[in-house]
């Protein structure tokens, strides 16, 4: 089986390159503009480069799957406006996938994001939730996605949109990394009294569903991806605590003086009002859909997941 992969240089890419290449059964073409870079990013692994998707160019290399994964994501440096957002996000999915339509490839995966549904959830967010995403990241992967699924597909193709939650796993820096920083300093966690629930994918399990798809004829659709349950913030805490061997510190600090620290902010050393919100906000995904689906279990737990990425914060 021939796979291409876009955004091959990215966390997810990357990841999916070291997993996929361990099966003798499976080609990988990565796709990317920078030819030369990704051949020495990636000279230890069975990867090939393309520089075009273009229909004839996936006849010629003989694609049977692609996975779709470049595009803008969330964006901390305030670099990009909105049509930035939906020339990549959208539009570019828009053509690679029409290409795969005048191609003979069999299988088309879309990585999409739950923040195409929904940037917070008390309750577990499914499938048939109305979306309402909040920011342009999250309104490009969704009209990403609305092209993917009204398309009428030949018998002979699958289209599959993955909306993950919070992805982390090794090499991962993202918000995770943030709060592993922050507890090792020794500052308390002030937040104590939030009671939330967040769903987390650790990297590992995004790879063995990947490899599920491919190998497996699913029904075409929108799918949720999470490691199976939840963990409030306080939880994600004492985790962090326990893979550096130190006691946690958790703060049970009254609302109205929260308030006042979080208008402080980084000033004091503490969390700002802005990651104050990120850190006790819910945003629960069902992933019903899914095990169905799979009819097996994840191969990670999601604390042994955590720990594993925590770990490898230190490496």
């Amino acid at each position: 089986m021939k796979v291409l992969i876009t955004g091959v240089s990215g966390f997810v890419g990357s990841g999916l390159v070291s997993y996929l290449g361990t099966f003798p059964d499976i080609t990988l073409i990565g796709h990317g503009r920078n030819l030369p870079e990704l051949q020495n990013k990636f000279k230890n692994h069975k990867i090939q480069f393309i520089d075009s998707y273009s229909a004839s160019v996936l006849e010629e290399q003989g694609i049977d799957f692609i996975i779709h994964l470049a595009g803008i994501a969330h964006d901390l440096s305030n670099k990009f406006q909105t049509e930035d957002y939906y020339k990549v996000n959208a539009d570019g999915t828009k053509f690679i996938f029409d290409e795969f339509l005048k191609s003979r490839a069999r299988g088309f995966i879309f990585l999409s994001s739950i923040k195409a549904c929904v940037d917070t959830s008390e309750n577990p967010a499914d499938e048939n939730t109305n979306p309402v995403p909040v920011s342009d990241y999250g309104k490009s992967k969704l009209a990403a996605e609305q092209y993917i699924v009204d398309q009428i597909l030949p018998p002979d193709k699958k289209a599959y949109v993955f909306r993950p939650c919070m992805i982390h796993g090794k090499g991962n820096k993202g918000n995770l990394n943030l709060l592993y920083k922050y507890v090792k300093s020794g500052l308390p966690y002030i937040f104590g009294s939030y009671s939330n629930k967040r769903s987390f994918l650790t990297s590992d399990n995004l790879n063995f569903i990947t490899l599920q798809f491919l190998q497996n004829n699913y029904p075409s659709g929108i799918y949720h991806l999470a490691d199976e349950g939840y963990l409030s913030t306080n939880d994600l805490v004492r985790i962090i605590s326990e893979s550096i061997s130190s006691k946690p510190r958790i703060w049970d600090v009254n609302a109205s003086l929260l308030n006042f620290l979080s208008s402080a902010g980084s000033g004091i050393g503490l969390p700002s009002k802005k990651m104050k919100q990120k850190l006790t906000e819910s945003l629960v995904v069902s992933t019903e859909k899914l095990k169905k689906t799979l009819q097996q279990p994840l191969p990670i737990d999601i604390k042994a997941g955590l720990m594993n990425t925590l770990k490898s914060f230190n490496e």
